[in-house]
């Protein structure tokens, strides 16, 4: 999911995602594991021509990039890159879905943006207690 996640940021809007862009030419080799399994081959393929692409544009900077550098080819790139050089995939779709009992993780987790947030509200940390410690 975290490949096609990747992969629509990359095909849907390129130029917003510099920094995704930047990350993966920094750490490529983590998807070399990916490369050679059936089900990611289309993924992979769209991933190779977007790191193909900007690796030929840094190399035609030069050596001893800055980070700024190479920001800033990677966002020229970005503009420069046919569209029609990376396959196209349904647009992705998410959906909640509730849990028996949501509550186990909705009331730890507002307690804790209003323990954290609550601006001008003193809470002593030793006098609040969410649930009883008492396991009988």
């Amino acid at each position: 999911m975290l490949l096609e996640i990747i992969n629509s940021c990359l095909c849907n809007s390129l130029h917003h995602n510099p920094n995704l862009v930047y990350a993966l030419l920094y750490k490529r080799e983590l998807f070399e594991q990916f490369r050679s399994h059936p089900s990611f081959q289309d993924i992979m393929q769209n991933l190779d021509t977007i790191i193909g692409f900007f690796s030929q544009r840094l190399e035609q900077a030069g050596s001893d990039l800055s980070v700024e550098r190479v920001q800033e080819v990677i966002k020229k790139g970005a503009v420069a890159l046919p569209k029609d050089r990376l396959k196209k995939f349904p647009e992705l779709k998410f959906k909640y879905v509730e849990e028996d009992q949501p509550e186990d993780f909705f009331i730890p987790y507002v307690w804790s943006l209003v323990f954290n947030s609550a601006v001008g509200l003193y809470w002593n940390p030793q006098g609040i207690e969410l649930f009883s410690m008492d396991s009988a």
